[in-house]
């Protein structure tokens, strides 16, 4: 059964959803070997990559299967970010716990909570970055200090203009890409 996962529950585990926002789907198929009369069906996600960020949310027995709902109670909250997922069954009688499958999901911001994310590219913002520091240096001339016998040197200003057309280039790479230009790199080709 297919669904949009707002009046029709999806089939399975969604790859994206956005927190907040309300998103269902069913596990039939886990319900013909572990029945939710029986059963409990869990998940527990981590975000990838940054400070531990645990989430967890539970099926409900529904028509003989199981059935998730999220809305904004359950998920508004969520920090955006790639998160890896498991899903367990628990044995009602016992509490014995048995893990069932796993995935992956990308939770985007809440943009209804205002959580606008840096949509620029790494490449973008580095450029910035140093562009910012390089008006800065026109208005501080110091290249280095020591504060209480800690030094902090600060990048040259060649060292600044190496980055700035590394960042460049690779800015400029990125928008062909974009925009479907063709690289400006010749191609060699000989006829015989």
């Amino acid at each position: 059964m297919a669904g949009n996962g707002f009046d029709e529950p999806l089939s399975a585990e969604p790859k994206t959803m956005r927190a907040g926002d309300f998103i269902s789907w069913r596990r039939d198929d886990l319900a013909q070997d572990f029945p939710p009369v029986d059963y409990t069906l869990s998940y527990v996600g981590t975000l990838e990559g940054k400070a531990p960020e645990k989430i967890e949310f539970a099926a409900t027995a529904l028509d003989g299967g199981f059935f998730v709902s999220l809305g904004a109670d359950e998920n508004s909250g969520w920090i955006a970010g790639a998160y890896r997922w498991a899903a367990f069954i628990t044995r009602k009688s016992d509490s014995e716990r048995l893990s069932v499958d796993s995935g992956r999901f990308e939770v985007l911001p809440n943009l209804w909570a205002g959580d606008l994310p840096d949509a620029r590219s790494h490449n973008r913002r580095m450029l910035d970055q140093i562009e910012a520091l390089l008006e800065g240096r026109a208005k501080s001339n110091v290249a280095a200090y020591e504060i209480a016998g800690r030094k902090l040197t600060k990048l040259s200003p060649k060292e600044l203009a190496d980055w700035h057309t590394h960042y460049r280039k690779l800015l400029a790479i990125e928008e062909r890409k974009r925009t479907g230009r063709a690289s400006h790199r010749f191609i060699k080709v000989g006829f015989k």
